[in-house]
């Protein structure tokens, strides 16, 4: 402990000497050069006019409270015992205030939030999360400068990180992403960090307050007994704070909610802080009114006491045609979407002419994934489990927050008619939403990862192409040891994931966009990688064409792509942050196609969503369906679509999850009945139901 103490009054006589100033002065110059040495924070060279080039607020700010750093940094400045005490307790109850208002302007610039357009109730509640979070660093370090200096760390941290964050896949930070941790580390190579005017101003801030803050002495709060007074008060306030802000529904019954794909997009309403706080409540799943195991088993009873003699027909028919169970290889491609069908777009070239052609022995269509730009593990999750994201938390990701055992769904069903082994492909890292700890808990046998592929495997983007992931899928299909057990086998491409920086030299420059797009080079790079994507599809199906074996080939892709927010913009002709419940539809719209190498029954699906899928996959392969999948095979008669924005009704009618007044509202509430049952029944959950009997 002593030696403790000695190295750090070591550092502390360090910095206050000559040579720790000249350190500290070094590390200012070299701070001076970093901004100089980008010029995009200060020179804009497409001006006309010389001195209409540089930046003035730029150079004015950032100079500013640069040298007011350089003045602080040789300034000795003492106070008394008494000034200093007065100057640390104001510093005590300014810090989080500023904190707010530094956060909340910066943000201003960033994302057009001006906080004098919050409510006054949100701004206190705002607030009131800028000084709960003091308090435990109060806590903490038991030092009023040294928390209020983490305050100014920890703030400036988070406001860089978030907007670094938006940049990177358009979307501020959520609670769940804690839980995304090692899966957005997995990709943080094939980003660039981007820093503007607003950014390095922020950044400059930070330093001078830590400065200012230095230039205080050490005041301990509280000797050991009241410190064990403040912990026990601290803790009631953060049992308090947790109570009203993350798990009872004040903030929803005062109106802080957002479905909405962007929350950013609420932060003008409802400060940033508050907005962030408010997605740690949507960890929590809510049992849903009047649940319990009976109305559950009152919905299942049909299903379970009588195999439906419809599903019974459809799958002696299917058996008798392909006189086997035929091979199962279901592809989620990775950012694959058609953005002619969701908006005005015009192209030198079609991007997906063989998936446009493809019509014999196929059904296709569109089907609503509930995520854009991202978390693509939640469009997996609703088309291999037949759950749907609408009765579960906004943006969260079931594989990282919910699937702790055995997880019911296709790949089980699968496997109790003889599927074996079960595969699962994806290039990448194995540790992507955490697939290797959830994949054997859906029960599949063998998972396939980057890991398992050569050094030389061609790659775009960073990423595996499609096409070397199905000569992977193509070599486990022919070299799996039992050929007498039909093939079954789950694929999560790699190829079109962003982010895009607008290069054409890897995927050739085929496709152009005409009209008012043609200046947006990352929609054109995407569009480029679609056309690889679609002959890689081609070369696929023309392979299992000359195979004998029946096969069927789901293919479907996961979200749209995270370009730029003015693209979509102008593909759509007005402003998406606007866009609400049917018209929101237009940005989770993705094609999808069932196509079988015998003879099945085409059909065109004008919508439908990914927890419908397998009920499709089902029919053409003549799978025995569970009770489950014969429940959702009956309910898209009546709601053909189904996603975390809201439903359409079989004439068209959109509603959304919550609207009451629909109709549809029993129906809707029976699903979520049977899906919590599914997910959270535990020993309570109806196996006989999500499972084939035994």
């Amino acid at each position: 402990m002593n030696k403790l103490k000695k190295k750090k009054a070591g550092i502390k006589d360090f910095f206050k000497g000559k040579h720790g100033r000249n350190f500290l002065l070094t590390l200012d110059v070299l701070l001076a050069i970093a901004f100089f040495a980008q010029p995009d924070l200060y020179y804009n060279p497409q001006a006309p006019d010389f001195f209409d080039r540089f930046y003035a607020d730029s150079l004015i700010i950032c100079g500013g409270l640069w040298a007011v750093l350089v003045f602080l940094t040789v300034k000795k400045i003492h106070f008394s015992a008494e000034v200093n005490r007065i100057l640390t307790y104001i510093a005590g109850i300014a810090t989080p205030f500023i904190a707010f208002l530094w956060l909340e302007f910066y943000n201003d610039a960033q994302f057009w939030v001006p906080i004098f357009s919050i409510p006054f109730l949100y701004l206190v509640l705002d607030i009131i999360v800028y000084y709960v979070i003091y308090v435990l660093f109060l806590l903490i370090f038991n030092s009023i400068r040294a928390a209020s200096i983490c305050m100014v760390v920890v703030t400036a941290v988070f406001g860089i990180f978030n907007y670094e964050l938006t940049l990177f896949r358009s979307m501020s930070f959520i609670a769940s992403d804690i839980y995304s941790f090692v899966t957005a580390v997995s990709v943080a190579n094939t980003y660039q960090v981007q820093i503007d005017v607003d950014t390095a101003e922020f950044f400059m801030m930070a330093l001078v307050l830590v400065a200012l803050l230095l230039k205080l002495d050490k005041v301990k709060l509280f000797k050991w007994k009241g410190r064990i007074v403040y912990a026990i008060v601290s803790c009631m306030i953060f049992a308090g704070f947790t109570q009203v802000y993350v798990y009872s529904d004040y903030l929803e019954d005062i109106g802080v909610d957002f479905r909405v794909y962007r929350p950013q997009y609420k932060y003008r309403y409802y400060g940033t802080l508050l907005t962030t706080m408010r997605t740690f409540g949507y960890l929590h799943v809510t049992q849903p009114e009047e649940y319990s195991v009976n109305a559950v088993k009152k919905i299942t009873k049909q299903y379970t006491e009588n195999e439906s003699t419809e599903t019974q027909e459809k799958n002696t028919s299917t058996q008798n045609k392909t006189t086997k169970k035929p091979n199962v290889i279901a592809i989620m491609n990775e950012s694959f979407a058609d953005l002619k069908a969701v908006g005005d777009l015009q192209t030198s070239k079609d991007y997906m002419p063989f998936f446009r052609k493809l019509k014999e022995n196929t059904i296709k269509g569109y089907t609503y994934s509930s995520v854009f730009g991202g978390n693509t593990a939640n469009s997996e999750f609703e088309f291999m489990t037949g759950n749907t994201l609408a009765f579960l938390p906004d943006n969260s990701v079931p594989y990282q927050l919910f699937l702790r055992s055995k997880t019911a769904g296709l790949t089980y069903t699968l496997k109790d008619q003889g599927y074996s082994p079960c595969y699962a492909l994806h290039p990448f890292y194995k540790t992507g939403y955490g697939r290797y700890k959830v994949y054997p808990l859906m029960g599949f046998d063998k998972f396939y990862t980057s890991d398992n592929f050569s050094v030389f495997t061609d790659t775009v983007n960073y990423h595996i192409t499609d096409s070397e992931d199905y000569k992977k899928l193509i070599s486990l299909y022919e070299n799996r040891t039992d050929k007498d057990k039909p093939f079954y086998l789950f694929n999560v491409t790699m190829q079109n994931h962003g982010s895009y920086d607008g290069s054409t030299l890897e995927t050739g420059d085929e496709v152009q966009i005409e009209g008012d797009l043609q200046s947006y080079s990352k929609a054109e790079q995407y569009l480029n990688m679609i056309k690889m994507s679609d002959k890689a599809l081609k070369e696929l199906v023309h392979y299992f064409e000359k195979v004998d074996e029946p096969t069927v080939i789901v293919f479907f892709g996961d979200h749209q792509p995270d370009l730029e927010e003015t693209f979509y913009n102008r593909l759509l002709h007005t402003d998406i942050q606007k866009l609400e419940g049917e018209d929101l539809e237009q940005l989770y719209k993705v094609p999808f196609l069932i196509w079988a190498n015998y003879d099945i029954k085409e059909e065109n699906v004008e919508k439908t969503s990914n927890n419908y899928l397998s009920t499709y996959l089902a029919e053409v392969a003549g799978i025995k369906k569970t009770g489950y999948l014969e429940y959702l095979t009956k309910l898209r008669e009546e709601i053909p679509a189904i996603n975390a924005i809201g439903y359409w009704d079989k004439n068209g009618k959109f509603y959304e999850i919550d609207d009451k007044k629909s109709p549809y509202y029993d129906l809707i509430h029976e699903y979520n009945l049977l899906e919590y049952n599914n997910l959270f029944g535990k020993d309570n959950q109806q196996k006989e139901f999500f499972y084939l009997k035994e």
